[in-house]
């Protein structure tokens, strides 16, 4: 079984690509929703359960049906291996961590759980930054995400527009 960690904030065509990926390399794949107790903020502005919605909804409108996959919320931990173990514990059977992120990847090298690395997806346009952005000052983004999720995200625009200045800590 497989993990694919992220923020999806919000989920876009790049987290497909990679998610597509994910799912061609392991028979059972987890996406793990990161930083799940944030929400209003400029870098987490969807709750956890609104990402959850936005990511079903892409999958729907990719022909990807429900049982390919399963949710992990992951909330932030001032340890890196407090928020190993409860994944782990959370998820018995993980043997394959997919993400980008240096220290996801360094975390779970560290503990012996193999690591991928997904491909870059059109990355100068498809970054989560770019896209909250984009949505923010009311510029063109529906190109940049899974058409299944544009509804969903269209209903959610309110929360992106009305995110405040984050905090600043980011731990694994």
């Amino acid at each position: 079984m497989g993990i694919f960690i992220g923020r999806f904030q919000p989920f876009h065509k790049g987290h497909m690509h990679a998610l597509r990926q994910s799912m061609s390399l392991c028979r059972k794949l987890v996406i793990g929703i990161g930083s799940s107790q944030d929400k209003g903020t400029d870098t987490n502005p969807l709750s956890a359960a609104d990402r959850v919605r936005v990511i079903r909804a892409a999958l729907r409108g990719e022909g990807i049906g429900p049982g390919s996959v399963r949710f992990l919320l992951i909330p932030d931990f001032d340890d890196n291996d407090r928020w190993f173990e409860f994944i782990m514990k959370s998820q018995p059977g993980i043997g394959i961590v997919f993400s980008n992120n240096g220290l996801v990847r360094r975390i779970f090298r560290e503990h012996g759980i193999a690591v991928a690395f997904t491909k870059w997806h059109n990355r100068r346009i498809l970054q989560a930054t770019r896209i909250r952005g984009r949505i923010k000052n009311g510029k063109s983004w529906k190109a940049a995400v899974p058409r299944g999720a544009i509804k969903v995200l269209e209903a959610k625009r309110h929360a992106i527009e009305a995110s405040r200045p984050s905090a600043g800590k980011k731990k694994g």
